[in-house]
């Protein structure tokens, strides 16, 4: 069991622990800086974890046949991307995610696929930036309109087809980019694509499986043991700075000093504590990039079935019209909704988990999220059903769920969201360097760094990403090494 003597021995209020090195947080940034240091036989840390496992916002668990995540869930990228490097064995190329079939408003759609050309229109858009102050959604709303709706000018059907599918078109970049509003998201980004295939899989291992990786406990458990180094449901409420040691208190009671901290929480933490986390307060330059960087969220659903209802290797994609979004009203009367839309509108997307025949994903996102993760599990359940019978049952003969769990990354108060993106304020503020600034270590007496920076919102080009997260733990772990040395 994880750290089971340590956690027994400092589960009175008021423990004081002394260390070299704290790490806060047992995601992939921590891990990494972790790994790093015991790579350079550095063995004198803790990690402090505010939840009960390791992992942050990777959470893989067993469900149906295979391990699923409820969190991250691809590599994004080949070329560039650390994870890849390391785990290029074990993860394989998916192309049945490509075989999605459309259904508009309860029927099949057959035709030109406009989700292929919406995509391509994203992915070339930075060539029709003109300002660098617009949003991601302004530029794209001008490109759909002056292309795709105006091919369909002339044809009534395939021009309200066109329209409806802008919601989900919304709804897929939102997923992209991790933000609820894409007014919300600079048009311009310092963001770095690895080339290569953008959803390569676990193959059914689950994204957990980095952490062994990082650890050099896969394929065979023969590397190191960190057990009795983590310390679980350890909420951290102040890191203090005193001269040249650093204090950590946590809300149990509980402290530890020592010489380096290393912080890791999500920028959705941070921008809810920093305030009061920090003693001696965050330099300015370190607030305004907290305060101007985005950070929101999306939800995943998993859904388990009794039995197969659906053809081989299918995904769907669900498009509702405007009567639908009225009928919603009437039908689901839970949830939120306002003159004009209905939470699950935005529930557009669901296809199959790797390696695991009985489990589909649902991918949610846009405004309503936040409120969409209070919902309970009946109420999803009854959700899930209602989108499929809506719009798949002329042609499967849908079975009720057997399981549904939905994500709540936004209401947990230990990630306050997914990932992070960059903000039309950053551009429209001239703030340049938010991502260096995140990460500039805080700084004792003799010019060392004390307090030290980690996660995807402190990469410059990787946020958002996994890999990203890595990147920047290996980047603290040696700055500690050299430090150290």
């Amino acid at each position: 069991m994880f750290g089971s003597w340590l956690c027994i021995s400092v589960c009175l209020l008021g423990y004081t622990s002394a260390e070299k090195i704290i790490i806060i947080g047992a995601g992939a940034s921590g891990i990494a800086t972790a790994s790093t240091l015991l790579e350079h036989n550095i063995t004198d840390f803790i990690i402090l974890e505010a939840e009960n496992r390791i992992g942050g916002r990777i959470h893989s668990f067993h469900l149906g046949n295979a391990i699923i995540d409820l969190g991250a869930q691809y590599v994004h990228g080949e070329k560039g991307n650390i994870v890849y490097d390391l785990a290029k064995d074990y993860v394989v190329h998916r192309p049945e995610i490509n075989n999605v079939t459309v259904y508009f408003s309860g029927k099949r759609k057959n035709g030109e696929n406009l989700q292929s050309v919406s995509k391509e229109l994203y992915y070339d858009l930075i060539q029709y930036v003109h300002d660098k102050d617009s949003s991601l959604g302004e530029v794209y709303l001008s490109r759909y309109n002056s292309t795709i709706l105006a091919k369909y000018q002339n044809d009534t059907e395939m021009l309200n087809y066109a329209k409806c599918s802008l919601k989900n078109v919304e709804g897929a970049i939102l997923s992209l980019e991790g933000a609820f509003d894409w007014f919300d998201i600079s048009a311009t980004s310092t963001f770095y694509d690895a080339d290569g295939d953008q959803t390569l899989s676990w193959n059914g291992l689950g994204y957990k499986t980095i952490f062994d990786i990082l650890l050099k406990n896969f394929p065979n458990k023969t590397g190191y043991n960190i057990d009795n180094k983590i310390l679980f449901n350890r909420t951290v409420s102040k890191v203090i700075l005193k001269g040249n040691s650093v204090n950590v208190k946590c809300v149990d009671g509980s402290e530890y000093s020592s010489d380096h901290v290393v912080f890791t929480p999500s920028l959705g933490v941070l921008k809810h504590n920093y305030k009061s986390l920090f003693e001696p307060k965050l330099s300015d330059d370190k607030v305004s990039a907290i305060e101007n960087l985005g950070f929101d969220g999306i939800m995943k659903i998993l859904i388990e079935f009794p039995r197969a209802w659906w053809h081989g290797n299918e995904n769907f994609l669900f498009v509702w019209n405007e009567k639908d979004v009225e009928d919603l009203k009437k039908d689901i009367r839970y949830g939120p909704m306002t003159d004009k839309d209905h939470w699950l509108s935005w529930f557009s997307y669901m296809g199959l988990a790797p390696k695991n025949p009985l489990v589909m994903i649902g991918w949610y996102s846009g405004p309503f999220v936040k409120e969409v993760e209070k919902l309970s599990e009946k109420e999803m359940e009854s959700a899930v059903l209602y989108t499929l019978q809506k719009h798949l049952s002329r042609d499967y003969n849908i079975t009720k769920p057997k399981t549904v769990i939905h994500s709540k990354w936004c209401t947990n108060p230990h990630f306050r969201g997914t990932y992070s993106y960059e903000t039309v304020k950053l551009r429209k503020r001239n703030i340049t360097s938010a991502h260096e600034a995140l990460l500039e270590p805080v700084r004792g007496l003799d010019g060392k760094p004390r307090i030290l920076f980690a996660g995807e919102a402190t990469n410059p080009e990787r946020f958002s990403t996994v890999d990203g997260a890595v990147e920047t733990g290996f980047r603290e772990g040696y700055r500690l090494v050299n430090i150290l040395k």
